[in-house]
């Protein structure tokens, strides 16, 4: 199974997710699939297609990774490479158990997400602050003043609309 989703992820040409959605309907019944995304997820090669079947495993009911298949995963925080690998990785992320250890990669990987010029990544992002600030609260306050902020300075509707949902997510 990973030689022949190796292939796939590898010859992905991000015009089409036919051959994503092919691969997973043939491997969804694996019982190791999420864990082999994981790894070729730490390939640059597929880093883009793996954390797109990964999204796609989340929306069709993949439970909450555990917190070692999430170490695993966020271990690769700082090599992914291509905007919409670190974008499917924020719209997944409240799918991940976040350990003590990730704290701060996962934060600087958030804030360098926010300086983004794509305006998809940064919207993510915000909303990702938010899962940040419900998994670590010391940080909470300043995280919902820093949305607000946030709210007043961003041009762009799209990440408007997901400031907003952050900010209804961690304000009391």
């Amino acid at each position: 199974m990973r030689a022949e989703l190796e292939h796939v992820l590898s010859g992905w040409d991000s015009t089409s997710t036919d051959p994503l959605k092919t691969a997973f309907k043939t491997f969804c019944t694996q019982p190791d699939l999420v864990d082999q995304l994981i790894v070729l997820s730490e390939y640059q090669s597929c880093e883009r297609g793996a954390t797109w079947l990964l999204k796609h495993a989340f929306e069709h009911g993949e439970p909450v990774l555990s917190r070692e298949r999430s170490t695993r995963h966020l271990a690769s925080l700082s090599s992914f490479s291509h905007w919409e690998t670190r974008l499917h990785l924020l719209q997944y992320l409240e799918h991940l158990t976040i350990p003590d250890e990730a704290e701060a990669s996962l934060e600087a990987f958030i804030l360098d997400a926010l300086e983004a010029e794509n305006r998809f990544l940064r919207a993510w992002a915000y909303y990702g602050l938010a899962l940040h600030a419900d998994r670590f609260p010391d940080g909470k306050q300043k995280t919902i003043e820093r949305l607000e902020k946030a709210m007043v300075q961003e041009t762009a509707g799209s990440v408007k609309v997901r400031i907003r949902k952050a900010l209804a997510r961690i304000k009391p």
